[in-house]
């Protein structure tokens, strides 16, 4: 069997592409002959860590293809006898003298190009640079375009690796610079004080946790894992986040008047000292964070640096005189809560507060950038200054994290798009730091947007948006993974066209099962769209009805893919999310019915919520230890189960 595959999809996008098999065309490179070695790879003597991380994932996944070891050699040690045939992995001396140069690459940028006996794998893979890991990318894209390898989600049952003896190479002339400098997913899933709490409700400790998803993730070929195989990576260097959760205790005793008034007129934020709000308008308390941001960068000469707000808390924004004046005039109205300590808890209604927070920022950076003019500052768009400012204007020096557009609520979805063009009329700089992929994080049920996801990031990425930092992938891979390859595919390329991206994630994947399971995932969508279009909770529209045709769909799937095992496992892998979904669905369903008679748990129902959740925990344990990775139950357990103590319920004893 002979692979000389053109795929759908050339996953970068082509400044100069010629991938052609025609007879008028170079001969293919044949580097795998019958399984058997027919090239080498070779780098330089001293090559990048970019070039050896790819030569290894090269010769991994060539092997596993076709059974045939092309051996790793640097160019030194090249001789006579050494085969004709030869892939260049990253810089050398051959790539030099064959005239491809990596001078036309920005950082993460990529070429693939072949010459007679010869293709050149190479990127951009300077360690000053913003992304050193532009060779590992053109492999991957090698693996990708040529090889027609596909990494659906992490681990073996996750990776496509199509079988052949006989690898060929067409010709190829491949440039690509990708847009973003940032191309950042927080992967969570990982250990962490949330899944400890998880664990514990689940039976399951940290030694138990942590080698059950390593062993999940663990792949038959090295890969870079799931992100590093899809290109995530580069670098902003700005340093970002919520930067004043030290505040109360360093100036709650001295300065109080620096802190949020109440509604009630307190300033104490000792009930959230860590998340503390402060009265942005007064310049004293400017004065100090500039003089603190200041002697910051001077001790580490760092040349970003964070102001942004703190975030959440039990403290109220400040309704001073002074911030209130600060605020623009506009008909736009958000809601506050009035956490006024010894009052009862409240909400108001106010105009948004960004006008105040870029007045506090800006006096920030004016003080800094006057010892430091090239330091960036970094805020955010988000909580109550999400929306654009009216008035204000951003010191050009400020970078704005932009933190709107939700698909679980169409009207914020569409306000969301609104405010990134006129945030990028203000901002000089913007990074994604959207909560978009945490959809559904607390259930870990099936949501799924990738229509709306690929036509708005098509629309925002190229407009002042130099990188993302999306919060976040939770590994709920059976019921949400298609937005994580999506999202993963975009910002690499913005410009992919989501209906052939759509298509080789169901062939490649599934096989003969392509066509149900393609139904299966329009059908998903279609359920998110009607949650987002009436707001409704994300459990809502799994009906026992819709939960049949889905069902309908997978079980075709399946049927299809009998004498396929590996696409046969895939389906199942999607069945195991769509199981948990349904069962999860009748949890809310039940409390449905509870709120609708006010409430009231007589011991019919309280014995069918009782049966329900001892369920959902039993089912929640079994995919821990058997399918870890269809949905992160331990982030579940942490974020939701502890609405179940209203019921009586807790969590049964492991023996």
């Amino acid at each position: 069997m002979s692979l000389r595959i053109f795929p759908l999809i050339l996953f970068g996008m082509v400044c100069t592409c010629t991938c052609v098999s025609s007879s008028a065309a170079a001969s293919p490179i044949q580097i795998v002959l019958n399984g058997n070695p027919n090239a080498i790879i070779v780098t330089s003597a001293n090559p990048s860590a970019a070039a050896k991380e790819g030569s290894r994932i090269l010769s991994d996944h060539l092997f596993q293809i076709s059974g045939a070891r092309l051996a790793i050699i640097s160019e030194d040690k090249l001789t006579d006898d050494s085969p004709a045939n030869r892939i260049l992995v990253g810089r050398s001396t051959a790539v030099t003298v064959l005239g491809a140069k990596a001078e036309s690459l920005k950082p993460g940028g990529i070429l693939i190009r072949t010459f007679p006996n010869t293709v050149i794998l190479l990127g951009e893979d300077d360690p000053l640079s913003y992304d050193p890991n532009g060779t590992r990318y053109a492999v991957t894209t090698f693996l990708e375009d040529v090889c027609a390898v596909r990494f659906l989600w992490p681990g073996e049952t996750g990776k496509v690796v199509p079988k052949s003896d006989t690898i060929e190479v067409p010709e190829m002339n491949l440039i690509f610079n990708p847009l973003l400098l940032q191309r950042k997913i927080r992967m969570g899933g990982g250990f962490s004080d949330r899944m400890e709490r998880g664990g514990l409700q689940l039976g399951v400790s940290k030694v138990e946790f942590e080698k059950v998803i390593t062993e999940a993730r663990a792949t038959k070929s090295y890969d870079a894992r799931w992100s590093g195989w899809h290109r995530l990576g580069g670098s902003l260097r700005l340093t970002s986040g919520h930067s004043f959760g030290d505040a109360w205790e360093k100036w709650g005793d001295t300065h109080p008047d620096w802190f949020a008034m109440a509604p009630n007129g307190s300033r104490d934020q000792s009930a959230s000292p860590h998340r503390a709000r402060l009265c942005v308008s007064n310049q004293e308390l400017i004065k100090a964070v500039a003089l603190d941001r200041i002697a910051t960068i001077n001790e580490t000469g760092q040349k970003s640096i964070s102001i942004g707000p703190n975030d959440g808390g039990t403290t109220s924004f400040c309704v001073c005189p002074d911030c209130e004046a600060l605020d623009a005039r506009t008909d736009r109205k958000i809601d506050l809560v009035d956490f006024s300590p010894g009052a009862k808890r409240s909400k108001f209604e106010h105009v948004p507060l960004t006008d105040r927070y870029i007045h506090f920022w800006n006096g920030i950076a004016a003080r800094v950038t006057a010892e430091h003019p090239d330091v960036w500052l970094t805020a955010d768009a988000y909580s109550a200054y999400s929306a654009p400012p009216v008035n204000a204007k951003l010191h050009p020096n400020i970078a704005i994290r932009y933190v709107g557009i939700s698909y679980l609520n169409e009207e914020k979805r569409h306000l969301g798009l609104k405010d990134w063009n006129a945030w990028a009329k203000s901002a000089s700089k913007i990074y994604f730091r959207s909560n978009l992929l945490l959809a559904g994080r607390r259930q870990g049920t099936a949501v799924l947007y990738i229509h709306k996801l690929a036509e708005d990031f098509r629309r925002i990425a190229p407009n002042q948006m130099i990188g993302t930092d999306l919060d976040s992938c939770m590994n709920n891979w059976s019921t949400q993974g298609l937005n994580y390859y999506v999202m993963g595919k975009l910002l690499w390329n913005p410009n992919l066209n989501i209906e052939e991206l759509i298509d080789d994630y169901c062939h490649s994947g599934f096989g003969k099962g392509a066509e149900p399971v393609k139904k299966y995932f329009l059908k998903l969508e279609e359920l998110t769209n009607e949650i987002a279009t009436n707001k409704l909770g994300v459990t809502a529209p799994f009906t026992p009805m819709a939960i049949a045709e889905l069902r309908k769909h997978l079980d075709e799937a399946d049927k299809a893919t009998k004498s396929d095992k590996e696409s046969n496992q895939r389906v199942a892998f999607l069945l195991t999310g769509l199981e948990y979904t349904e069962g999860y669905s009748d949890i809310f369903r039940i409390n449905q019915e509870w709120e609708s008679i006010g409430g009231r748990l007589s011991p019919e129902m309280k014995e069918r919520f009782q049966i329900a959740l001892d369920l959902n925990w039993e089912n929640s344990r079994d995919i821990f230890y058997h399918h870890p990775l269809a949905v992160n139950v331990s982030n579940v357990a942490w974020g939701s189960w502890g609405y179940f103590k209203r019921f009586g319920w807790k969590s049964p004893s492991v023996d």
